[in-house]
This record gives structure tokens, C-alpha cells and sequence, in this order.
């Protein structure tokens, strides 16, 4: 398209002409003049002019120029022929913060008579001062913890007020129902069982300050009064808190259930099932020292009366390809990290465990360590957080063997096998003493495990035909299989903790009541060139849910 056909929007306050609206947005062009933007409004807003003109000759383009108070006030009537994008083009950019800053605008004016057409500049102090409080006066000393409150919705003043408010150690914010969480990156205390019992039984937009738990309320309470499930949408970029945002919303949807200052067994349950599955599911990557790299859907059942009956958990597509690369400065799930620098020299000797600049799978990056995570600490937490899930010293053994395994199946090399045909391509492995130690852990024959990494079998007219892999596909083979290992145990984890969170005096079959939803899913990313084809599947689920809000919201 030609830069003279490049379209515009041209916003044209008319609240002093229309009680419907208080700005009208019309689609221009350079070319496009103020008399044929000026008929356009007319026409949709039916108006009739002064001067017994009902067509636009009753009305002109004003350009207005004031200060934040609206002290100052300027104003220049438009020429029909003049075109109003080319005087817009030359408007000052808005600059953020600034207090003196002067506002431009276009409102439609009613022409009473042709002596009010003049090119000159002219002072019309109280009729501007009007539209200037109306339209653009924001205190600068107030601050408004409800967006929709803001006397001129645009994304300056939105922007400000959420600055604003930040800044001063507010990280909530409301949109009507939608809560707006900005991401601090430290602890606020506001999230202990003071502010646990505050918030029950609150409507949102009442005297509190907004707060993630007067959402969980609002959705818990709406569900007992109407009967109906609910659901809770985490949205968001990658590193906005969503993760966190989750933890605190189970955390008081099962508190709102419990009867004495201890949740029952299932309660305590749920929210030990989260650094379980973050362990696994979760790492650093550039933006984002914990990063959820798996999508999950946790649905909160409730009986009649409002008590917790049970849970499950679903997960959606687990990054498989972050567990044999990683990008720079990123690293892999947590949960290697935790075992390697966490382990007992017991366990470290039975699991066959190395340091972590050992293992190919976790030294590709360069980053080994994060600043101010203690991850001795961490995987003392987990094998606990493990314990209220249901996994058994047992359970747990076997499921770090596989985890020592797929870090060994990374180190695993190949060579050119000898062979008496030139064109023979086929490779052995180098280093058969790890697929010893990987056997071993797997509790497989190691000549089935050195035959699956160097070969495939194919069926053919009834008869099954072993072929040797090439080098490429040998590595493929072993980076397919570390990667399915590490999937299936994630889904194993999934039905433990789907298993642990199903009520032990009642079925899903018996299940009367109704359930709070809370979704979290991946932020859009946008890693440049590195992007794959997960991340055109996160953000493919991410236009998805926006269609869904803007539809329904």
C-alpha cells in the first residue's frame, strides 16, 4: 500500500453535541479533509447544524490545544479543505510523567454564524476549561485502584495509574471484575490469614483494596449462590507472575472450605501438589527464573455445602525439547537440579550421580546455578511436598533413578561401526558403560537398550527387518527416547497426584456439587529465531483465549 493510501484514526470529541458519546473514531487518509470527516459524524450522529444547515456546512473541526488542569486553553478552527491527519502527523509526541504537558485534541463545534471562521488562533477559556476537566483532568495526587474509575480511559492514563499505584506498593489493580496483578518480583506481605479472613465473604468494588483473594471469593461465593462452576483465567506474558497468582488463588479457595485453622487431608493436599509439579515442570529460561514450561488446568471440587471434595489436574503440552537443549542462559527443569546438589552421598552413589557440569544435557547453556536459591533446601522441600502426595520413599527412589537416567542418556556417544562393506554406515555406541549404568537404573537388559539406540525394526511382507541407524538418526533416536522418558514419567506424576487429590471417603460418581477452575497456561512468547513449533502452539492457545475474552468479556 502507498503511503498517501496508509489509513489513520482520527478521534473527534463530540460530548458537547451528543449524549451518546463523548468521542467518535474516524478512518482517514492523508487526503482525507476536514469538511468530509466533519459529514461522516454528522451523518452517524443525525445531527442538524446552525445556519438552518442540517449537512455539515452546520458544523467544523476545531483543533484544541491545553495543559493537564486545563488552565490554558487554545483553539483553531479547521478549514474545510485542510486535512486533518496531515495536522495530527505534526502533533508533539505525548511524553510520560510530565506534568506541564501540553494535550492536542479535534472536537466538532456547532457554527453559529460565518463570522466564527478564522484561522487565527482564539481564547475560549470556560467552554474548553469544561471539556478539559471532563475529558482529560486526572488528580495527580489520586490514584484510582478501579481502571474503569478514570475520568479519561486511554494508554497514558492507564499506564499512569497503574505506575502510580505500583510505586507505591499497590501491585492489584481492578477492571470492573478483571483483576490486574503487576509482577514485583519480591514478597509483599499481604497474604497471610489476616488478610485470608478480611477478604471472605467481600463483593469486589467494596471498601479493600483490590486483592487476588477478593477474586477467589467473589468466584467461590458466586458458585455456592447460583449453582453453578466457575472458572478463573491466569493470563498474562511469560514472567508476569501467573505461576504464583495460581498458588495464592488455590491457596484461598481451600482455606474458604476449612472450619478450623487446619485444612482436612484433601486441602493440604492440593497445595502441596504444586511445588511437586513445579519441580518437574518448570525452569529458568531468559526472562523467567521459574517459568512454567506445561500448561495446567486445576479444577476445585466442592460439595453442597461448600466444603473441598477433591481436585484433579490436567496438564497441556510439557516443553519435551528443553530436556536435551536448552538456549543461553536458560536451564533445564528444576527438579535435575535439585537432585544433583541435593542428594545424599548415599543417593548420589546409588543413582550413579555426577556434577552437573557433567552431564551434556545440562552444560549446553552455561548456567548451572540461580541467585538466591538454596537447592539443597529445595529438594528437601520437594521430597516432602512428594511425601503429602502419596509418593512413598519407594516411589520416590525409582522415580530419581529415571531422572539419573535420562541425564546419562545425554552422555551417551557414537562411532562408526567396523564393518567389511565401505558403504556401510551403521554406528556402536562409544561409551557402553553408560548404557550399563542407564540399564541398570531402568531395570532393563542392557542389550535390548544398546539395540534400541542403534537400530529400528520394521515389518515387511510378514517378516521384521532390522536397520541400522546413521549417526544423525542414532543421535535423534537417543534424544527421542530421553525425551519420552521424561514425558511419561511427567504424566505418571500427573495421575499420582490426580490419585492423591481424589477424596478418600468419596467418589467422582457421588459428586453433588460444583467446581472453581483455575487455568494456567503459558504466556505468549517471542524468543525471535529461536522460536519452535511449542511456541507456535503456546501462542496459538494464547490468540485463542484473547478471542475468547474478547468475544465474551
Amino acid at each position: 500500500m502507498g503511503e498517501g493510501n496508509q489509513r489513520y484514526i482520527v478521534q473527534v470529541f463530540v460530548g458537547a453535541l451528543s449524549q451518546c458519546y463523548e468521542a467518535l473514531s474516524v478512518e482517514a487518509s492523508k487526503q482525507t479533509t476536514s469538511d468530509e470527516i466533519v459529514s461522516c459524524i454528522v451523518e452517524r450522529l443525525s445531527l442538524s447544524g446552525g445556519c438552518g444547515n442540517s449537512y455539515s456546512g452546520g458544523f467544523e473541526l476545531a483543533e484544541v490545544v491545553g495543559d493537564a488542569l486545563g488552565r490554558e486553553c487554545k483553539e483553531r478552527r479547521l478549514g474545510p479543505t485542510e486535512c486533518p491527519v496531515a495536522v495530527m502527523l505534526l502533533w508533539p509526541q505525548p511524553r510520560r510523567h510530565t506534568q506541564q504537558e501540553e494535550y492536542y485534541r479535534f472536537y466538532l463545534r456547532e457554527k453559529l454564524s460565518d463570522s466564527l471562521w478564522s484561522d487565527g488562533f482564539t481564547m475560549d477559556p470556560q467552554l474548553i476549561r469544561d471539556y478539559f476537566y471532563r475529558f482529560l483532568y486526572q488528580p495527580q495526587d489520586r490514584e484510582y485502584p478501579d481502571l474503569c474509575q478514570l475520568p479519561d480511559l486511554n494508554e497514558q492514563t492507564l499506564l499512569d495509574n497503574l505506575r502510580a499505584r505500583f510505586l507505591a506498593g499497590h501491585i492489584y489493580t481492578y477492571v470492573g471484575s478483571i483483576l490486574i496483578a503487576v509482577n514485583p518480583f519480591k514478597f509483599h506481605p499481604i497474604y497471610n490469614p489476616k488478610y485470608v479472613k478480611l477478604y471472605q465473604n467481600q463483593r469486589l468494588g467494596t471498601e479493600l483494596p483490590p486483592h487476588i483473594f477478593a477474586i477467589a471469593d467473589a468466584a467461590y461465593h458466586c458458585m455456592l449462590r447460583e449453582r453453578r462452576n466457575q472458572c478463573i483465567v491466569i493470563s498474562g506474558e511469560s514472567g508476569s507472575g501467573k505461576t504464583e497468582s495460581t498458588n495464592f488463588l488455590l491457596h484461598h479457595l481451600t482455606a474458604l472450605s476449612q472450619k478450623g485453622s487446619h485444612g482436612s487431608g484433601v486441602e493440604q493436599t492440593i497445595l502441596s501438589a504444586g511445588p511437586v509439579l513445579e519441580a518437574f515442570g518448570n525452569a529458568k529460561t531468559a526472562h523467567n527464573n521459574n517459568s512454567s514450561r506445561f500448561g495446567k488446568f486445576i479444577q476445585v471440587n466442592y460439595k453442597e455445602n461448600g466444603m473441598v471434595h477433591g481436585a484433579v489436574v490436567q496438564k497441556y503440552l510439557l516443553e519435551k525439547s528443553r530436556i536435551c537443549s536448552q538456549g543461553q542462559n536458560e536451564r533445564n527443569y528444576h527438579v535435575f537440579y535439585y537432585l544433583l546438589n541435593g542428594a545424599s552421598d548415599l543417593e548420589k552413589e546409588s543413582l550413579h550421580l555426577h556434577r552437573v557440569e557433567y552431564y551434556n544435557y545440562l552444560n549446553g547453556s552455561g548456567c548451572y546455578t540461580l541467585r538466591n536459591l538454596d537447592e539443597k533446601y529445595e529438594f528437601s522441600r520437594l521430597k516432602q511436598s512428594m511425601e503429602m502426595v502419596g509418593f512413598t520413599p519407594e516411589k520416590q527412589r525409582r522415580l530419581f533413578a529415571v531422572l539419573s537416567a535420562v541425564l546419562l542418556l545425554g552422555n551417551v556417544d557414537f562411532q562408526p561401526r567396523k564393518s567389511a562393506y565401505h558403504h556401510d554406515e551403521a554406528v556402536a555406541v562409544r561409551n557402553p558403560e553408560i548404557v550399563f549404568l542407564i540399564s541398570q537404573l531402568l531395570r532393563v537388559k542392557q542389550e535390548t537398550l544398546l539395540a534400541a539406540l542403534t537400530a529400528k525394526r520394521a515389518k515387511a511382507s510378514g517378516e521384521t527387518l532390522v536397520i541400522n541407524y546413521k549417526l544423525p538418526e542414532a543421535v535423534a533416536a537417543r534424544d527421542a527416547m530421553a525425551k519420552c522418558l521424561y514425558g511419561a514419567l511427567f504424566d505418571w506424576i500427573v495421575l499420582q497426584v490426580n490419585h492423591a487429590l481424589l477424596s478418600k471417603k468419596d467418589t467422582l460418581r457421588d459428586h453433588q456439587g460444583n467446581s472453581i477452575g483455575v487455568l494456567d497456561i503459558f504466556g505468549f512468547e517471542d524468543f525471535g529465531a529461536s522460536n519452535s513449533f511449542e511456541q507456535f502452539c503456546i501462542n496459538y492457545a494464547n490468540e485463542h483465549l484473547q478471542y475468547y475474552f474478547n468475544q465474551h468479556v
